[in-house]
């Protein structure tokens, strides 16, 4: 029989450690997904730990005796983790928000299909754009600056060191309206695409009233949409590896209010 005699306060930050890591990777988008197994994020955050806890040089005091100290603590790792995996989340949100606009004038928002993260419906757009995105994420390495952040935020802020205020709040607000001006400028090509073709659709109307207007408008607007789309692509995997490369940067941002 083998017997751990590992001190408490290590069996502690053991704790802290590996409640942060696994909130990050329960709520990151890629690995979030309802189809990869449980074991399979609990195994990854436990690896995860496992590799960051030789590197760590804090000490944390001795909570076992306090069980709401202890609880506290637990939570206040588990909202830094789900800060540090919201910062991406928001990133693909946008880039999903983009495919919804752009799939709207399409004609595509009775198409959808289901999301594997969250087992909703969205448009098949932007599950194609989402997918797009995550694969640019890949390709630039995106992951590597995330781990290294995700490094840097233990050196910033030890377990227990936390201290939430006002401004995180607005800093988290304003990130989730830059949702809107990442859907604008990933979907824009499409968007006013498909919004001059609609006005030129409108005036062909008009002046001839006998054209059914209608048969053409759909099958064109798919065409166009498609055709612009194809266009945008090397300019939307620009922005995406530019936004990707700055995450790390944005993540260690919002890590120094919580010092």
């Amino acid at each position: 029989m083998l017997l751990f005699n590992l001190p408490m306060e290590q069996i502690q930050l053991f704790l802290f450690v590996l409640v942060r890591v696994g909130a990050v990777l329960f709520s990151i988008p890629f690995l979030e997904a309802r189809n990869i197994p449980v074991l399979v994020k609990v195994s990854l955050a436990m690896a995860f730990s496992m590799m960051i806890m030789p590197q760590l040089t804090v000490v944390v005091p001795d909570l076992i005796g306090d069980p709401f100290a202890l609880a506290l603590g637990v939570a206040s790792e588990a909202a830094i983790g789900m800060i540090i995996g919201l910062t991406v989340q928001l990133l693909f949100a946008g880039v999903q928000l983009a495919g919804q606009l752009a799939g709207f004038q399409m004609g595509f928002a009775i198409a959808n299909v289901v999301d594997p993260a969250s087992s909703l419906q969205i448009p098949i757009l932007s599950q194609f754009l989402n997918l797009f995105a995550l694969m640019i994420f890949f390709s630039v390495n995106a992951h590597y600056y995330f781990i290294k952040a995700l490094m840097d935020a233990f050196e910033l802020i030890p377990p227990m060191g936390a201290h939430f205020d006002a401004r995180l709040v607005e800093l988290i607000v304003g990130m989730a309206g830059n949702i809107f001006v990442v859907a604008i400028k990933v979907g824009a090509p499409v968007i006013i695409a498909l919004l001059l073709a609609n006005v030129a659709l409108g005036l062909t109307a008009r002046t001839v009233p006998q054209m059914q207007i209608f048969m053409v408008a759909m099958p064109l607007q798919i065409a166009l949409g498609l055709i612009f789309l194809s266009f945008s692509l090397p300019f939307v995997a620009s922005f995406m590896e530019g936004a990707c490369k700055d995450l790390g940067t944005t993540i260690i941002g919002i890590i120094r209010l919580l010092r």
